[in-house]
């Protein structure tokens, strides 16, 4: 188990290793960019916020950013696991369906939390979002949530979870996925904000994990973590993970502890109840499963 957590770390360092490497190019145009409309002095925080407010430069970030994790799942699965007994997850039987089911949970689970909330008073409906490039936008996102899903499902529930699992087991490999998959996301804005975004990180990564585990691949997970972070931000609204989207749906925030504050509803207990009891059916019928299986 100590080996597996070793080769754990040393990912973690080449995932971001990755990632700053290949940002390095985008954020020089970025600052590029900022210079040009900017007459003030230039700063890590202001080239940030003008490539996540650009559609293109947001769109390249985090396809690049995909990139870093596909690449480094792949290069550390064939060159580091000689015995290759397990598989990232990409190769499924009936993959396409899986991924469909998995967009539907996603949406599914999400537009849940979302209407407990605002049952609850903890947002109301502004309006609907406006602008002739609303469209392009929300096309653009589709990318962008398609290729954070990809790259974070294939690092962490592909390659992480398997060097965990062939050692230390399912439980094992939930706990470590999860962690460092939250731990990933520590420089998100608002995610200390209270103690609810760090906990659902944890959360929507054991979630993901189950899902993984029950489906048997990464296309079923690598669809909910789509249209679950699609739907939050660019249909319902919300902010995703701390990030703000273009949205068919304009919200006022009521209730900041019961909406999630400026994280979104993965920063909102009511996502964390929702979480639990799906964590907790898949489990059981992961154990079902298995109980059957062993006869």
């Amino acid at each position: 188990m100590l080996k597996a957590l070793g080769k754990v770390a040393f990912a973690a360092v080449v995932f971001l290793a990755l990632n700053v490497i290949v940002s390095i190019p985008l954020g020089i145009v970025g600052g590029i960019i900022a210079a040009m409309q900017s007459a003030g002095p230039l700063t890590a925080e202001s080239i940030t916020e003008l490539m996540m407010s650009h559609p293109l430069l947001k769109t390249a970030a985090f396809s690049l950013s995909a990139a870093a994790g596909v690449g480094t799942a792949a290069l550390l699965y064939h060159t580091m696991e000689k015995d290759r007994s397990w598989s990232l997850g990409w190769k499924q039987e009936r993959w396409f369906p899986k991924l469909v089911a998995g967009l539907v949970w996603g949406a599914a689970l999400i537009t849940l939390c979302y209407l407990i909330v605002l049952s609850l008073g903890g947002i109301r409906v502004a309006g609907t979002g406006e602008g002739g490039a609303l469209a392009l936008l929300l096309a653009l996102d589709v990318i962008v949530f398609a290729a954070v899903a990809i790259g974070e499902e294939t690092f962490s529930r592909g390659y992480v979870y398997g060097v965990v699992k062939r050692q230390g087991g399912i439980a094992a490999a939930v706990a470590v996925s999860s962690l460092l998959f939250a731990l990933l996301h520590a420089n998100n804005a608002a995610v200390f904000e209270t103690p609810f975004p760090m906990l659902n990180l944890t959360l929507a990564g054991v979630m993901l994990a189950l899902f993984r585990e029950w489906s048997g691949g990464l296309w079923l997970p690598i669809g909910v973590h789509l249209t679950w972070n699609y739907f939050q931000g660019d249909v319902l609204g919300m902010a995703v993970s701390g990030v703000r989207t273009p949205s068919l749906l304009e919200v006022d925030i009521l209730d900041p502890f019961l909406a999630g504050g400026d994280f979104g509803l993965e920063g909102s207990f009511v996502t964390t109840l929702v979480m639990l009891a799906v964590s907790a059916w898949l489990w059981l019928r992961i154990r079902r499963r298995s109980r059957l299986q062993n006869g």
